[in-house]
């Protein structure tokens, strides 16, 4: 009887245990579902955005107008992103897959998928920084711009030099040398020579404002001629005290109605930019030749900054030197007259001879 009894004991908790499956094993589906699920996001997720590493720089084209697809392979192929599918699908979750913009862009040497998301996203195009010195010219320019653009030099030297260009913009010169201010200036690498010679134009016309070009009128000078003055300014001043009497001295010159005999514009006109002028390299015929012509070249030398620009619109007040020499250590003696500037001229090459003073930019052959 004790026997029946406990077997009826078990019969009712094998019953009891059949009766939980129904509602336990759905319920635990569901978590273990949820569970996994949950684990997938999140490897996936931390997967987008764990660091990856590339040997090197990519720069990566998106054309204008292509889908998420095509953007995603295109990423693929570039070895930027993993898996195209996946990367889709995560621009959809975040909401930007209609909101990747086109353009070039550079990822590297480590960077999260996430990361190329967003910089698609917000339009972070790849961007150079190109700084020009002071005194370049504009075929220096042209070797920076290729070097951090990519744009050949021809491309930047014909916009340079367009005809139609330079007479859009009045200017009565030869080119736009001179007029490609110095500055640091940052471009995306989709920049066009036009579009760099532009932005620096526009530098230009900022820097040449209201209060120098009314200057300019008041000292009877054009645009042109300040900035042709202030390049052959750029060009001899190594020192920035000196600027503003060097150009007195070519103001005072060109008062008198004298040569300027300028050194720099025979290096231009002779295209001999290094450091020696020979005597015979004075007589060539150029009319960017100071010692051949009288007044001013027909246009700037290089592209002067902002200090020589102030300081052919404002030569030293007072000062009556009309002759000047390299001492050889970037200074120059300054003379008003021609015996004073022989006895000067003595004095450094007596001290060149020596070991003094470095050579002077003239010398015979």
């Amino acid at each position: 009887m004790a026997k029946a009894s406990r077997t009826h004991g078990v019969n009712r908790w094998a019953a009891g245990r059949r009766r939980l499956p129904a509602s336990f094993v759905r319920d635990l589906a569901i978590v273990c579902a949820l569970s996994l699920l949950l684990f997938v996001t999140l490897t996936e997720a931390l997967s987008f955005m764990s660091i990856r590493e590339l040997g090197e720089r990519r720069v990566v084209e998106i054309p204008q107008g292509a889908s998420l697809i095509e953007i995603s392979s295109i990423l693929k192929a570039a070895g930027v992103v993993s898996d195209p599918l996946k990367f889709s699908f995560a621009a959809r979750a975040l909401g930007v897959a209609g909101k990747l913009q086109a353009g070039a862009y550079e990822f590297g040497p480590e960077f999260s998928e996430l990361e190329v998301l967003l910089s698609l996203r917000y339009g972070d195009v790849a961007m150079r920084n190109i700084t020009v010195p002071e005194g370049y010219r504009a075929s220096q320019v042209a070797v920076l711009v290729e070097g951090r653009l990519g744009i050949p030099r021809d491309e930047f030297m014909a916009e340079v030099q367009n005809p139609m260009l330079v007479a859009q913009l009045g200017l009565a010169a030869p080119s736009l040398e001179g007029f490609l201010h110095p500055d640091s200036y940052r471009f995306t690498l989709a920049a066009t020579a036009r579009g760099v010679v532009d932005r620096m134009l526009e530098r230009t016309w900022e820097v040449y404002d209201e209060s120098m070009s009314g200057r300019a009128t008041d000292i009877g000078l054009s645009m042109l001629e300040v900035f042709t003055l202030a390049s052959i300014i750029e060009a001899e001043a190594a020192v920035d005290s000196e600027r503003a009497r060097i150009s007195a001295v070519y103001h005072n010159r060109l008062r008198k109605g004298w040569k300027l005999e300028a050194d720099p514009t025979v290096r231009y006109a002779a295209g001999k930019f290094g450091d020696r002028v020979y005597y015979s390299d004075l007589e060539i015929d150029s009319p960017y030749n100071t010692y051949v012509h009288q007044g001013l070249p027909p246009g700037p030398i290089c592209n002067p900054g902002t200090a020589s620009l102030r300081a052919a619109l404002r030569p030293l007040e007072g000062c009556e030197d009309l002759f000047f020499v390299a001492n050889g250590d970037g200074t120059h003696t300054f003379s008003r007259t021609y015996a004073e500037h022989e006895a000067a001229r003595r004095r450094i090459a007596q001290g060149r001879k020596s070991g003094q003073f470095a050579l002077d930019t003239a010398e015979s052959e």
